[in-house]
This record gives structure tokens, sequence and C-alpha cells, in this order.
């Protein structure tokens, strides 16, 4: 609401605006008229209405960094830190002078863009996400007029991996399993529980002894293997605490596993054996093979297919691998919904035929 007072001969206009979280007065002096001071004060609030205000002096960056420190790096996993750092960087690298007031929804998608030029749309709507979030906490905070990643259009020239590609056709993933088999070494061992139970690195590396079940042949998921703090967490979601059931063929085969360690799958260092010796040794078990080259989550990936591909209900393959619901199965594996949906219309449409 404008404040509208003559003083001396000529007329005042203040109104109240929010400048870095604080509610300040913006006045100005020397109106001939009182329907001069009435103009000011509607442009500024039209200002105000439209984010045209500046509300902010302070950089960006800083303002940026603030917030992930304190709201976000204490409660987040590695892989989500890294992709808030990632996106400080390009921050610093661009916008290094680039106050508050002066971001707009143009600059935001300028810098969309820019980033889309080298890298597939995936990671650019991680950016657009993490910068998303920063601006709807510094809305709430009086530091910006409104959410300018709202509008932002996220695509990407660089194209990602085929989904195909990130799995091993069935004939090839038998191969792997028996070759696997046939190695003595706790990558291998890594590799062939991955193949059985489709779960990820981080959960088979956190694993010990006594998550093996022998007698119920079951395997235990309820915690996860940090690589960069090289200790046991909290598994990625709720969800992932699970128990999945395995077959008496596998378990069998573990049984015979030197498994004394913390780590069911401990190297000489005491740690668990990483993700890059365990790509390593994947990437010579394939080429033996003469199978396309895939990583270890690709085993996960793999592991999915081959049930689903098999008929094998799509709510408990979700919940095997622990995902928060199945609609996230059915986003990831929607190329083999596809192919099922054609089955299952031809199918129908034989029974249809019949009657």
């Amino acid at each position: 609401m404008a404040s509208i007072y003559k003083r001396g001969k000529t007329w005042t206009a203040n109104i109240l605006v929010t400048v870095d979280g604080q509610r300040k007065r913006k006045t100005k002096s020397g109106f001939l008229t009182k329907t001069q001071a009435n103009k000011w004060a509607i442009s500024v609030e039209e200002q105000k209405n439209t984010g045209k205000l500046p509300y902010s002096k302070k950089l960006f960056k800083d303002e940026y960094w603030s917030w992930y420190t304190i709201f976000k790096e204490p409660h987040i996993d590695e892989n989500t830190k890294s992709w808030y750092l990632a996106t400080y960087r390009l921050i610093c690298d661009n916008w290094s002078d680039m106050k508050m007031s002066d971001v707009s929804v143009k600059e935001l998608q300028l810098l969309i863009n820019q980033y889309a030029e080298n890298h597939v749309k995936s990671s650019v709507t991680h950016i657009k996400n993490m910068i998303g979030a920063f601006c709807r906490y510094a809305v709430d905070e009086g530091m910006l007029a409104k959410d300018i990643s709202r509008n932002i259009v996220v695509a990407s020239k660089k194209q990602g991996s085929n989904r195909d590609s990130k799995f091993l056709e069935h004939d090839q993933f038998l191969k792997l399993i028996e070759l696997a088999n046939e190695q003595n070494d706790i990558t291998s061992k890594m590799i062939l529980t991955a193949c059985y139970s489709g779960c990820r690195y981080s959960e088979i590396a956190a694993l010990n002894a006594n998550d093996f079940d022998f007698k119920n042949n079951t395997i235990t998921v309820n915690k996860s293997w940090s690589l960069q703090e090289k200790a046991v967490k909290k598994p990625k979601t709720n969800t992932s605490n699970r128990i999945i059931d395995m077959p008496t063929s596998f378990m069998n085969i573990a049984k015979g596993w030197n498994m004394s360690g913390n780590y069911s799958f401990q190297s000489t260092t005491g740690y668990p054996m990483t993700d890059n010796a365990c790509n390593k040794k994947l990437a010579w078990l394939l080429e033996k093979l003469g199978a396309k080259q895939i990583k270890m989550h690709g085993l996960r990936h793999t592991h999915a297919s081959y049930l689903l591909a098999n008929d094998v209900d799509i709510q408990y393959v979700s919940e095997r691998l622990g995902h928060a619901g199945v609609d996230i199965t059915m986003k990831v594996y929607a190329h083999l919904m596809k192919e099922k949906r054609f089955k299952e219309k031809d199918k129908t449409i034989r029974l249809l035929q019949n009657l």
C-alpha cells in the first residue's frame, strides 16, 4: 500500500517493498502534484507484481551456495551433492557477477541452452531442477519476485545412449552368468550377485555375511556403500529396504564364498571392491564373450528386462528392484512395456476371434 503526502511545496510517495528478505520502504520526493506521486507509486506496484523491481543486490552464486550448504548439503547423499556442486560451478563460470536483482527467465534460458549444447537431456534437467529449487526458496525469502525456472524449456542436441544398449540380450546374459561363475575373484562374485539379484553396486558392496539367509534363500538389503565417504549409509530410498528372494542355485554357490570380513566382498584395503574394479572385470568378461559392453548398473537393467520379458509381474519386479513405485519401473522399462502391449493386443484379438 502506497503512502502519499505533501512535504512543503512538493509531494512525496513511499511504498513497501521486500529487499533481501527484509521489508523496506521505497521513497521518492519532489513531485509537483499528488497525481504525479500517485502515478509513480502505481508504477512501482506494477514492477513488484511483474517481477521487474530489484529484490536483492546480492550475488546469485553466493546466495545459491549459502542455501546449498545450510538446507541441502547436510541431508543428501554424495551422488545428489555432485549435481548441486555441478550446478554451482556452472553458475560461477557463467554468472560470476550476476546479482539476484538481474536474473530473469531469459538469462536462465540462455544458461540452460548453453549447457545443453554438450550435455544429454537428463543432465540438463538435473541442472534446471537444482536452480529451480533455489529460485523457489529465493521467492519465499523475498530475494526474487517470481520463480524464473517455471517456464524454462529443457532440450539437448546431444543424444543419450539408447536404452537398449544398457542391458544384455538374454543369451548374452546367460553366458555371462556361466563365465562369471567360473571365476574366483571377488569382483566376479559381485557381478554374479548383481545378475541374480538386480541390486545396485552400492547395495552389493554394503552386504555382509548376516545379509545372506541360506535357510530361506534370501538377501537382505538395508544399507548402501558410499564410495566417496568410504562409509555405509542408508539406502537410496525407504523402498530400497527389502528382502530379495534368491534361487537355490545361487545361494549354494554363495555358501562357498569367504565372507568373514566386515563386508561380503571385501578387498585387501578393508573396504568393498570399487565399482571401477567391478566394471573393469565386467568389461573383460564381456569382451571374452564377444558381447556388447555395459556397466555394473546395466546388470540391474538386464536382470529386470529378463524378468519382464518372461512375463514376471511388473509390480513384483518393481518391489524386487526397490523402486519407489511401479510407475518408475514402467518409465524405465517403457520399451519392454510397449513390446508386451503388442503381444497382449495380439493375444486379445485371438481370444475374441474364437468367440
